[in-house]
């Protein structure tokens, strides 16, 4: 074999490894044989109809069926080419190119196009497969049944997602096409007199709007979101901010010190141990001052407010062979911790037998525990987590060591009874 044919067919299997023939080679190997769009149509004479809609892909139109497709096999469904973005980009190259800057969305960045466009032919502008806030919610289920609420923002249940936000990607968060404050400005001037109004002469503009509001639709009259501070929701705005001053978006106190002006049972007096946000006077940290959508004005869900400082926690549960389930109908965290302070180590609601024994109701047998059960490695009372450590551990049940032996010899001796110091197993 000469070299330059070694080095055609080198360039075949590079294409073939990297998603697929090259569609031209396709298309003469067509050409050569005689394939043609009719027969194609002669078996797949349903996309006839298809491809005489009101918007055609235009390789469909001109009967260049394998421009996409293989006439005999392939290595990708449905006979394709390539991959599907890599079929795409055959033609859209350059679309695609930028469509993956910033924050693109899920599809995109699968390297799907087909959730959103035809291939074929549609009825819809641009070979989109559906219209409307239809295209939207056929993946954003939840936003579908949020269209009934009481209170609907107008270009949601139109169907106008596009006017705030972009279908393939943005520089901004959520594919917004602008930022918060300017994108909700378009529409609804800061310095309007309504506005200026609902908001008790506080000036809004360059606000966060959906710190407050929620962008589709809500229970609530105003789109505010489901939870409302009850100062806010009274139009008590005097209450946190000096609205008889000069500047009326100031607090009346910083931190921690604000909240307390109402909130003086945080932490409880006489607990030992406090949450390091409460001790700071941090409260923003967990909680939001206006509305929210979490019981409590949290930040978000319990779960993702705690994992945003815990990430090691979680990380050790999720690289762990056993850990104890997060229960979100307790509160995930919260139902073993309390999250502004405690008199017990670790925050926990009450000491660690009692916070175990309100899930974990008492077994016929079980390992002595209590006060006048030493350990003898700390000599403090033996509780669950002297065993079992409920973030995660490489053992079954949570336990922090092997169940067959490892575990127990660390405080028993080879004789089962007898502990490794003797006057450390029970309390005198």
């Amino acid at each position: 074999m000469r070299r330059s044919e070694r080095l055609g067919m080198l360039v075949l299997m590079v294409a073939f490894a990297f998603g697929g023939a090259p569609s031209n080679a396709v298309a003469e190997e067509v050409e050569q044989h005689g394939a043609a769009t009719q027969d194609c149509l002669r078996c797949h004479e349903p996309l006839r109809t298809t491809i005489q809609r009101g918007v055609a892909h235009k390789p469909a139109a001109d009967g260049e069926c394998v421009k996409c497709h293989s006439p005999h096999a392939a290595r990708f469904p449905k006979l394709l080419n390539q991959r599907e973005r890599a079929l795409c980009a055959t033609c859209h190259q350059e679309k695609i190119v930028d469509f993956m800057k910033g924050n693109v969305h899920t599809p995109i960045k699968n390297g799907q196009c087909t959730p959103c466009h035809e291939v074929h032919g549609s009825e819809n502008e641009h070979l989109l497969a559906r219209t409307g806030n239809e295209l939207c919610t056929n993946c954003h289920k939840e936003k579908h049944e949020e269209a009934s609420l009481p209170a609907v923002h107008d270009p949601f249940v139109n169907g106008e997602c596009l006017d705030c936000h972009a279908a393939h990607n943005s520089p901004y968060p959520n594919q917004l096409n602008a930022q918060t404050a300017n994108l909700c400005q378009v529409c609804h001037a800061a310095d309007s007199a309504e506005l200026v109004a609902a908001h008790t002469d506080i000036p809004i503009a360059g606000a966060n709007c959906v710190g407050c509001h929620d962008p589709h639709a809500s229970k609530t009259k105003g789109l505010l979101r489901s939870v409302v501070h009850s100062p806010f929701g009274d139009g008590s705005c005097e209450m946190c901010h000096m609205t008889d001053s000069d500047t009326p978006r100031l607090v009346r106190a910083t931190g921690g010190r604000l909240c307390a002006m109402c909130h003086q049972d945080y932490p409880k007096k006489g607990d030992t141990v406090v949450h390091k946000p409460v001790g700071q006077g941090e409260c923003a940290s967990c909680h939001v001052p206006h509305t929210g959508d979490v019981k409590a004005l949290l930040a978000s869900s319990p779960k993702e407010l705690c994992s945003s400082c815990h990430q090691d926690l979680l990380a050790r549960g999720a690289a762990s062979k056993s850990t104890h389930p997060i229960v979100d109908e307790k509160g995930a965290c919260l139902g073993c911790h309390s999250p502004h302070s405690s008199t017990e180590e670790h925050l926990l609601n009450s000491g660690p037998i009692r916070t175990c024994l309100s899930c974990h109701e008492t077994a016929k047998h079980g390992h002595p525990l209590g006060e006048d059960r030493l350990d003898p490695r700390t000599g403090k009372g033996i509780t669950c987590v002297t065993c079992h450590d409920p973030h995660g551990t490489a053992f079954s049940y949570q336990l922090r060591g092997d169940q067959s032996r490892g575990l127990c010899i660390e405080c028993h001796d080879t004789d089962h009874n007898k502990p490794k110091k003797p006057d450390a197993g029970k309390r005198k």
